[in-house]
């Protein structure tokens, strides 16, 4: 958890400074997030499981959603003055108490209890011991968290970094029950504020392995407290520091964690959660989104799936058309030698030069049942011809799912898929009201570009979506080369030529690239067909990102993950 007791305590800290003895303007809900409005900017208490944590940001205009305990926060606290800000020692739950006097004078003190604790998180409003509501409202055997309750914050049992000494450590192992767990075990079970991580961060200072605790000695444990005395030092200075691994945040830390090399030192600790809980939460959303829309598709796949094993059960039974036709060819011929009355008549077909046994209806004539089976033929037969038109209908409709699902796997920012979400709607793969409302208008919401790529002085751009694919086909000259892969949906890949030859090695490195944006980005030897803009068609009535194409050449490539 990078949010742990330390860093929690160092971005409180940095927030009282802001707020307190400001008042509430107003409390509001966006996706699991309460939003405090201060004069100066927004208190963010983030309730999601996914990224709880607590910090301060800028106003955020968004379209609240309705929540009773909001409600209830708004009616009793909406004015009221902060007049505390701390947290329960190094653990993970925030205190904010409040002032309030009500519409007849009376004055009310409110705290409100903040647990950032992943998926057990909570907010609990609580007046003279009482609570009086909270976010999540909980029984279990050890708490009630209820209407009318008493309100008992939870006192640890462990240790403060702030009070460690080689003395109290040794007390401490010594009563540690279970001495074949590991000594990173016993520190972040016994100390507040560690996690498994920063416990590895001691042993590492102290240069004492992870053991187990019946093997540590006296002079292991008086260097694990030396070490806690030096990261006390380092917390004390109130920073953060925010690592990375390929550019992107990858964890936080009130003190330096020597496990990772590249990384910031944030003086402004609000400053340092923002930049690492945004990526977070926008990676989170990503995925999410991601999941929710590849559900919709796949849905719809293997309902069309499903159709098309049906219409080739279909089909088989009509081909069984032929052989009717027969039946009444041959009925007719020899009808004036079948007696009336039977229920079947060996025939000499012509054709095969072979005796051919005729299911008849003894109830009707030859000529009758002739007619009979000729009705049934026709019938077959136009079964047939509509199977087939509707197995293309729904061949297309596959093909276009199939390339949107890519499109949708391989989109990197919410931007895009907000962008694929509307192409979405116009074909009716979603309903409107699944779709979340934008804030901004459509002249401010963000378009994405194609992405671009520069290689031997040519530009090449590799479409993010269907919308951008058939844009690309569409303003692209006539002279500028298009790839894609054979067979497979992937996205549009063109090469800017300007009127100039294109050697074979711009070739081959715009059809790794068309290869990497595909569903074959996992394969060798991946099949990419490449020809002239002006022989790639789009037909009245293709779906977004289909489209007809000749006289190409084909490339057998192996993609290259350095472009994703």
């Amino acid at each position: 958890m990078p949010f742990d007791g330390f860093v929690m305590k160092t971005v409180v800290e940095e927030i009282r400074n802001l707020i307190l003895g400001q008042h509430v303007r107003n409390i509001y809900l966006y996706d699991k997030v309460i939003y405090f409005s201060f004069d100066k900017g927004d208190l963010k208490i983030s309730l999601n499981p996914n990224y709880s944590h607590v910090s301060f940001t800028d106003h955020i205009v968004r379209e609240p959603e309705k929540h009773p305990f909001v409600e209830l926060l708004r009616s009793r606290i909406r004015g009221g003055m902060v007049t505390e800000l701390t947290t329960n020692g190094y653990e993970r739950t925030m205190i904010m108490k409040l002032r309030k006097f009500d519409e007849i004078g009376e004055r009310h003190e409110y705290e409100i209890y903040f647990d950032i604790m992943g998926k057990h998180s909570n907010a609990v409003l609580v007046e003279n011991g009482l609570i009086v509501d909270a976010y999540k409202r909980i029984e279990t055997r050890i708490r009630k968290i209820s209407p009318g309750e008493p309100f008992v914050l939870f006192t640890s049992e462990k240790l403060s970094i702030d009070e460690v000494t080689l003395e109290k450590l040794t007390n401490a192992l010594y009563r540690f029950q279970n001495k074949q767990r590991m000594i990173s075990e016993f520190i972040y079970s016994t100390i507040q504020g560690f996690s498994k991580i920063t416990a590895e961060e001691i042993l590492f200072r102290s240069e004492v392995e992870d053991k187990l605790l019946s093997f540590v000695s006296e002079s292991d444990l008086g260097n694990i407290a030396k070490s806690l005395s030096s990261v006390l030092e380092e917390i004390r200075q109130k920073v953060l520091y925010i690592y990375y691994e390929n550019e992107q945040p990858t964890d936080i830390s009130a003190f330096r964690l020597h496990k990772y090399k590249d990384l910031k030192r944030c003086d402004n600790a609000i400053s340092c959660i923002n930049e690492y809980f945004d990526f977070v939460e926008n990676k989170d959303k990503l995925v999410q989104k991601r999941f929710q829309m590849l559900s919709i598709v796949n849905s719809r796949i293997y309902s069309l799936e499903d159709i098309l094993t049906q219409i080739e059960k279909e089909r088989e039974e009509c081909l069984e058309s032929d052989r009717y036709r027969k039946y009444g060819e041959l009925i007719k011929a020899y009808s004036y030698q079948i007696p009336h009355g039977v229920d079947s008549v060996e025939l000499f077909d012509w054709e095969t030069n072979q005796n051919v046994a005729v299911p008849l209806e003894p109830h009707l004539s030859p000529i009758e049942n002739s007619v009979k089976y000729f009705k049934l033929y026709n019938k077959l037969k136009k079964k047939l011809e509509g199977l087939s038109k509707r197995e293309i209908v729904i061949k297309r409709e596959l093909e276009y799912l199939k390339q949107l699902q890519d499109t949708i796997e391989n989109a990197e920012t919410l931007e895009e898929l907000e962008e694929i979400e509307e192409e979405m709607l116009e074909n009716d793969l979603i309903k409107k009201t699944h779709k979340r409302k934008s804030n901004k208008s459509k002249s401010e919401q963000a378009v994405s570009e194609p992405r671009k790529y520069m290689y031997n002085g040519f530009t090449i751009l590799v479409g993010r979506n269907n919308k951008q694919n058939d844009e690309l086909v569409r303003k692209s000259n006539e002279h500028d080369i298009w790839l894609h892969v054979q067979g497979m949906p992937g996205a549009h890949v063109v090469i800017k030529t300007n009127g100039q030859p294109v050697d074979e090695d711009v070739l081959l490195y715009a059809a790794k690239l068309a290869a990497q944006f595909s569903k074959g980005k996992y394969s060798t030897k991946v099949p990419v067909d490449y020809t002239y803009i002006k022989y790639v068609k789009k037909p009245k009535g293709f779906k977004p990102g289909l489209v007809l194409y000749s006289n190409f050449k084909t490339l057998f490539v192996t993609p290259d993950e350095k472009f994703q």
